[in-house]
């Protein structure tokens, strides 16, 4: 019993520091790096990379004072507080994985998604992927508890437990795997339009990897948490297998961060090289201003020597030569 326990403590101090540290290097990268506050796409990894930290902030720290204290009889409030920490974390993460495929999409077939659009549409999707479990999931917390229910009502009733379980994580990370082939198939339709040129845009590999592993695994929790509802504290081996799946949520915390250190987008970005167009539409080269059009053909970009300051010195010298002989 001790030697479990103490693999219990040190298995959680192992996943906290993990998501604490990688988080945190990852929130800090992106606010220090003026391109990637600017990205939407890495506007809405930021609040990820949050909700990621507050799990090695909050609910590991608390169940690893409870496994070292011993402290099995915790209060409703606490209770209520680390399953519904659980819950929104589960669903933030198909919402930001289904927020960052839409942004994806939007950027890869509206060539007028930027400016203003941009800044509007990657606000309404951090606020969707920040109050959108919240909104969903308190009021079932709130009305599926009754006084003197074993865990303070929280998974008692089984309509209400389900009902979490679903909107907590089956019906987001549904949707968020449509929107993953919606990606996958935006993707090879833009390729096959630009002949696999030099233009073609990379593959977004990074939104996949992280739409695979936010799905993966939390299934094994949330299929056990259904079993929760029928079985809850009569079953001897459900403790034992919720504490070993639910490293696996631990582990999507400390992984999903590191997955944006290996994009090699991000770390050109990061090192202050020049982002890549993956996700932009092909930039068209247009002449400079105040030039001809002939002399632009000949000679692109260049200007005259003598002018170097004055672009439309050519273009107001050529028709004052062409007004001349008329004028004789």
């Amino acid at each position: 019993m001790a030697l479990q326990l103490h693999g219990n403590v040190v298995a959680n101090c192992f996943f906290a520091i993990g998501i604490i540290i990688g988080n945190l290097a990852l929130i800090a990268i992106i606010l220090l790096r003026k391109e990637l506050r600017q990205n939407s796409k890495y506007v809405i990894v930021l609040f990820l990379a949050l909700a990621d930290l507050f799990v090695g902030i909050f609910p590991l720290p608390m169940w690893t004072h409870t496994l070292v204290a011993q402290e099995i009889d915790m209060s409703c409030s606490t209770l209520k507080a680390l399953y519904a920490c659980g819950s929104i974390t589960v669903a933030n993460s198909c919402f930001a994985v289904i927020a960052l495929n839409i942004d994806f999409i939007l950027q890869s077939t509206i060539s007028s998604y930027q400016g203003m659009c941009k800044k509007m549409v990657t606000c309404i999707l951090v606020a969707f992927f920040l109050l959108g479990p919240i909104i969903v999931l308190v009021p079932i917390m709130v009305n599926g508890q009754y006084p003197g229910a074993p865990t303070c009502g929280l998974y008692s009733l089984v309509q209400y437990a389900r009902a979490l379980v679903a909107l907590s994580y089956w019906v987001p990370s549904f949707i968020a795997i449509i929107t993953t082939v919606v990606s996958i198939a935006v993707h090879q339709k833009r390729r096959r339009q630009l002949n696999q040129s030099s233009s073609s845009p990379t593959a977004p590999v990074d939104l996949i990897v992280a739409s695979f592993l936010t799905v993966a695994l939390f299934f094994p929790g949330e299929v056990l948490s259904l079993t929760s509802v029928t079985c809850f504290s009569d079953c001897g081996w459900y403790d034992i297998l919720s504490i070993v799946l639910g490293y696996f949520a631990y582990a999507k915390s400390m992984i999903i961060p590191f997955l944006w250190f290996l994009n090699q987008d991000f770390r050109s970005i990061a090192k202050g090289q020049i982002p890549s167009n993956a996700n932009q539409q092909p930039v068209v080269s247009q002449p400079p201003p105040y030039y001809t059009h002939q002399q632009y053909l000949q000679n692109p970009g260049a200007q005259p020597a003598a002018h170097q300051n004055n672009y439309c010195r050519s273009v107001i010298t050529e028709k004052l030569e062409l007004q001349e002989p008329m004028k004789r």
